[in-house]
């Protein structure tokens, strides 16, 4: 039999994101802190974007213009005077030198909890949120919070997270080998100022408490004093009640004011110029168009959001169910947008700084709820003699509108104590 080959055609849709799309999405998902150092970086690769308090090049005859020269090298744009500034690095604050302890040591969850406990440290590297308070905000268990800030205390400099005085001096003591009689005596700190009650209470002899002082003589009372630490949390948004009415104000990175240069477009020469040129001049009103896009994203996302956590702004207490379905559906949206939109945002209430999450802290508990409910039910109903597998289940539960993968029906069936299909099956 004799094979024929041929080519043919075939017309298809396919879905591709545009690169301004993309820029949208990357930029929406961005918290504001890291929002200004990418707006930092485009302003310092991107020739035709400026911050609004530079000046343009000056023109004063058409002979400056046409001596005027542009050097291109290396995917660059530069001028042929400009010297490149030297900026001595930065100082190696105590709050870099935790974060980069913490990316190293911690992983997933407790990498989380870390970080948190580092953002609200204040300037001395103490922790006034109590680990219940940090649990609350960020829906985990207080033991999770507990067993990771014993770590963190043991980062350097030791003490940093410390809820009191006490607690930094004598995890200090700890690292340092000392008796653990002298390391417990500090519970009675508040008393060293008269030493003969403190030795009472502690039930120290006089070389101990000696001791003790030559140990406290080494130890550091304010271990985060050199950090930054004086605003724990940068919000991304304000949000208050005002006349019983939802109020948002999206906070504006500090580089949101750049402008277009096309100086450089005007007087391009060469054809290679052109197009990089003509490419960055893009790139520049895209990014313009994508930081609107996402300063009026978020502000409907987080007023919508709010209308249905409204008596939280009143008593900063009462947390109803929310989803972020929920929140898609009644403004148009897709579920990923608002969940990018959300991501690693932090909301500033007139009761303080939450993450984002903390309102849909009741949502997930919920949700599980009815999931293995309707699992149950779709289980209940299937015939014993050809029972569903977890990948039927999944598929029947996308038809009652949950979007589950198969592990995660397989994880809830064990919760629940259903066997698999083949040990359900009666014969």
């Amino acid at each position: 039999m004799r094979q024929q080959f041929g080519l043919d055609l075939v017309l298809s849709q396919q879905l591709k994101l545009t690169p301004n799309v993309v820029l949208s999405l990357q930029l929406l998902q961005l918290p504001v802190v890291s929002l200004e150092e990418f707006l930092r970086n485009e302003v310092e690769t991107n020739p035709l974007i400026e911050r609004e308090e530079a000046e343009l090049p000056s023109v004063s005859s058409p002979q400056e213009e046409e001596s005027f020269d542009f050097v291109f090298e290396g995917g660059n744009l530069f001028l042929p005077e400009e010297t490149e500034e030297f900026n001595p690095p930065s100082r190696d604050t105590v709050y870099d030198r935790l974060k980069s302890q913490i990316e190293a040591e911690f992983d997933g969850v407790e990498r989380e909890v870390a970080l948190y406990i580092l953002e609200n440290l204040d300037r001395n590297g103490f922790l006034s949120a109590s680990d219940e308070e940090i649990a609350s905000s960020l829906g985990v268990p207080v033991e999770t919070v507990e067993r990771v800030r014993e770590r963190f205390k043991r980062l350097s400099p030791v003490g940093c997270g410390s809820h009191s005085l006490s607690e930094a001096l004598q995890v200090q003591l700890e690292e340092m080998g000392a008796p653990p009689k002298l390391i417990e005596s500090l519970s009675y700190l508040g008393y060293i100022s008269s030493p003969s009650t403190f030795k009472a209470k502690a039930g120290l002899t006089d070389r101990e408490f000696e001791e003790l002082l030559s140990y406290l003589r080494r130890c550091d009372t304010r271990p985060g004093e050199d950090g930054d630490f004086s605003v724990p949390v940068k919000p991304d948004a304000r949000v208050w009640l005002e006349n019983g009415e939802v109020r948002v104000e999206v906070v504006q990175p500090s580089w949101l004011n750049f402008r277009i240069n096309s100086y450089y477009l005007k007087h391009a020469s060469r054809e290679e110029l052109k197009k990089f040129i003509k490419e960055k001049y893009q790139r520049a009103l895209w990014l313009k168009k994508a930081v609107d896009q996402r300063r009026e994203t978020l502000e409907k996302v987080l007023r919508e959001l709010f209308k249905r956590q409204k008596e939280f702004l009143k008593d900063g207490k009462t947390l109803k169910t929310v989803t972020l379905s929920e929140i898609a559906s009644a403004l148009s949206l897709h579920e990923s947008t608002v969940s990018r939109a959300l991501k690693d945002k932090f909301i500033e209430t007139p009761f303080g700084v939450y993450p984002s999450k903390f309102f849909f802290k009741g949502a997930s508990e919920s949700s599980q709820k009815s999931l293995k409910e309707a699992i149950r039910e779709i289980i209940e109903s299937e015939d014993k003699r050809k029972p569903y597998s977890d990948s039927k289940i999944a598929q029947l539960l996308k038809e009652r509108g949950f979007k589950v993968a198969r592990r995660t029906v397989a994880k809830y069936r064990e919760e629940m104590g259903i066997p698999g299909a083949f040990k359900r099956r009666v014969r």
